[in-house]
């Protein structure tokens, strides 16, 4: 089934209840983030908030119908993050670096497959609303991993004061970078880590008011309920 048929389905009523399409995907990284909060500091933490992001790529890809090619995509880009988390469990810190690399680039591939579904057919409803936060959830993750690839590939503490970062401090970081919070207690040290958080602050602002504010503000109900 092509993207615009699947569209067409979803409009004249499909089966499913509009949360459990874009829930599931919602659920699966909201796990990737508690996890990233809450895991211990060794390394095989990675490799579960590598499947668990997997997991939610596959299914958003799932969703919006991907063709063969971008599904394969897919499949190809968790068999790498997977991969490379599983490697950074026995290797240094570089390789820990070129494993969030590669589940940034992963975690990147659910907005695509939203733009995909909703460029041509958008209909604001639930199912929209909740896409719409997968997508904000993405940003995070996305630049989480980022900062952590940073710091590991470069062999600097990517905070100042705080040498030995763990999943939880990127995350929390992150979060509060994207939401533009700026409690002050972690600082980035490098300066491409300044460039990030200035990037993901506009992101941030730049989202929310202009895509969540147009999808809340036209929420409907589906056609024919």
């Amino acid at each position: 089934m092509t993207i615009r048929e699947r569209a067409e389905a979803d409009a004249g009523g499909a089966s499913a209840p509009a949360f459990t399409r874009y829930g599931v995907v919602l659920l699966l990284l909201t796990a990737a983030f508690t996890f990233a909060v809450i895991a211990p500091t060794g390394t095989w933490g990675r490799l579960v908030s590598a499947l668990l992001l997997g997991g939610a790529v596959l299914a958003a890809l799932s969703r919006a119908g991907a063709n063969r090619a971008l599904f394969g995509l897919g499949l190809a880009g968790v068999a790498i993050a997977v991969g490379t988390a599983a490697g950074a469990a026995s290797g240094g810190r570089p390789f820990g670096g070129m494993a969030d690399l590669a589940i940034a680039g992963l975690i990147a591939l659910v907005p695509v497959a939203i733009v995909l579904q909703y460029r041509r057919h958008l209909e604001i409803t639930i199912e929209s609303v909740t896409a719409a936060l997968c997508i904000y959830v993405v940003l995070g993750m996305f630049f989480a991993s980022l900062a952590s690839a940073v710091s590991g590939l470069s062999g600097s503490a990517y905070f100042a004061g705080h040498p030995a970062a763990n999943s939880s401090d990127y995350t929390y970081f992150s979060f509060v970078t994207l939401a533009t919070v700026g409690y002050g207690d972690y600082v980035p040290a490098l300066g491409v880590g300044r460039a990030l958080a200035v990037l993901e602050g506009l992101s941030g602002q730049l989202y929310l008011v202009t895509v969540v504010a147009l999808v809340v503000g036209q929420v409907r109900p589906r056609a024919g309920r």
